[in-house]
Parts: structure tokens; C-alpha cells; sequence
């Protein structure tokens, strides 16, 4: 197709050029950007079913001074939490590969990405109930013993009841996240992100 002083291939291609120009990260960007970001590019997580290599992964009988209560598996969706406590705490530690789709995004993207969809899953969490209100404390991004780690600190709120703290870290160890979230209404939100790293530390050291 041809229109007086238009050729329409020339146009397309220019086009093309500027929305891929468009659509390129920034450079550099905060936490809060990425996880907007990446939360609305990356798609919805659906690990595969469970591999061989989780299916055998093992974590200690007790892990940062807590005993373990018991282990929660989904075969279908890929993953395995291990659930640890002591009067007043409770600690959770859940190992799952990547999603299917996610091969592709270097490490940053993948932790800031996933990090938005579960901050998004407490807020909705928070929102649906009739009584609780949630206050985030501290979000960051950052490396952890050569690993991109994402953590959150959060104050869940509910009448008549003393404050929860919660925190969750996230972090990515080749082509797995291990996620480790605790709660208690004792100790606050930096006593949790401390004990969580000594789990962390502890169960990689477990791992054969």
C-alpha cells in the first residue's frame, strides 16, 4: 500500500523503534519502582509441579532456636513450607522454584517482582477483613551474602489486641526463592528480620 508522500513500512519501523525505546528499565530504580514495576510486568506465579530436587530437600528439626512444628507441601503448585515455633514466636520457611515465564529476568527483577506480589497478597489480606489495619515499617532491597534479598517489616493491627509484628525476607539462591516469614507480638519487627537471616543462614548451612 502506497499513500502520496507516506511510505507505510518506513512508518511501522519507526514505530516499533520508539515503543521499544518505551518499554526499557530504567537504569537504576528504588525499590518501590521495581516492585511496581516488575509486580505488573512479571506474571502471576505458577510454579511448576514439584521437582525431584524439592521433593528431597530436607530442613533441620530446629532452625534460629525454634523448634519445628511441621512441614505444609503443594505438589501441584511447587512448593514446601516448614513451620518452626516457640511461645510467642512463629517462623515459616518455604523453598519453591521459579515460575513458569520468569527464566528470562535477571536477579533483581525476579526478587523485586515476586516481593511486590506478596506485599500485594498481605494488603489484600488486610483489606478484606472487617477489623485489622496494616502499617508498613521498613521495605528494602539489597544483597545478602552475594544473594538479592528483599525484606519486610510490617505492624498488623486489630481492636482490643496487642500489635503483631511480621516480617517476611525473600531471596533467590540460584533457580529457587527461599522465603522466610515470621510473626510474633514480643518482640518487634528487628528482632524478627534478625532471627529470620540466622534461620536463613542456618538452614543453607544444613543443606548438603
Amino acid at each position: 500500500m502506497y499513500l502520496p508522500g507516506i511510505h507505510i513500512l518506513p512508518v511501522l519501523c519507526i514505530v516499533v523503534l520508539l515503543g521499544g525505546c518505551a518499554s526499557a528499565p530504567p537504569t537504576t530504580a528504588t525499590i518501590p519502582e521495581l516492585r511496581a514495576r516488575d509486580a505488573a510486568e512479571t506474571p502471576s506465579p505458577a510454579p511448576p509441579a514439584m521437582p525431584a530436587w524439592l521433593a528431597a530437600a530436607q530442613a533441620p528439626p530446629r532452625l534460629a532456636g525454634l523448634d519445628r512444628d511441621g512441614e505444609i507441601s503443594n505438589d501441584e503448585q511447587g512448593w514446601r513450607r516448614w513451620v518452626y515455633g516457640a511461645p510467642h514466636r512463629r517462623l515459616t520457611l518455604t523453598l519453591y522454584g521459579l515460575p513458569a515465564g520468569w527464566d528470562g529476568l535477571d536477579d533483581t527483577r525476579l526478587v523485586s517482582g515476586h516481593y511486590g506480589q506478596l506485599r500485594q497478597q498481605r494488603v489484600n489480606r488486610v483489606y478484606n477483613s472487617d477489623d485489622l489495619s496494616l502499617r508498613f515499617v521498613q521495605e528494602r532491597l539489597f544483597d545478602l551474602e552475594g544473594h538479592v534479598t528483599a525484606s519486610g517489616a510490617y505492624l498488623i493491627n486489630r481492636p482490643n489486641r496487642r500489635p503483631l509484628y511480621e516480617t517476611l525476607l525473600l531471596t533467590l539462591d540460584g533457580d529457587r526463592f527461599i522465603r522466610i516469614e515470621a510473626a510474633s507480638r514480643e518482640q518487634d519487627t528487628t528482632a524478627l528480620l534478625r532471627l529470620s537471616k540466622r534461620a536463613l543462614a542456618e538452614f543453607r548451612a544444613f543443606e548438603p
